[in-house]
């Protein structure tokens, strides 16, 4: 009786989990960058938050599907 052969098992990464890590750490720093930085005039601290949060979970959430699609790349998958 033969054994059956072993074959590699190939993961690929799933795309939600880095989205939502580079939002938050992006929301994250920019919600730092708004409560240590300056005051602006005319805004309160709630619209700072936003104004700066809000694009840097955007940007967090770009750079997040850049490091999926390079970490797919290089996955090793045939």
């Amino acid at each position: 009786m033969t054994t059956p052969q072993r074959r590699p098992v190939y993961r690929r990464p799933r795309l939600v989990p880095f989205l939502v890590t580079g939002a938050l750490v992006g929301l994250v720093v920019g919600v730092l960058l708004a409560v240590t930085g300056p005051d602006a005039p005319n805004a309160s601290p709630a619209q700072e938050v936003i104004a700066i949060g809000l694009p840097g979970a955007l940007l967090g959430g770009l750079l997040g599907g850049i490091v999926y699609l390079l970490a797919e790349r290089f996955s090793g998958r045939s």
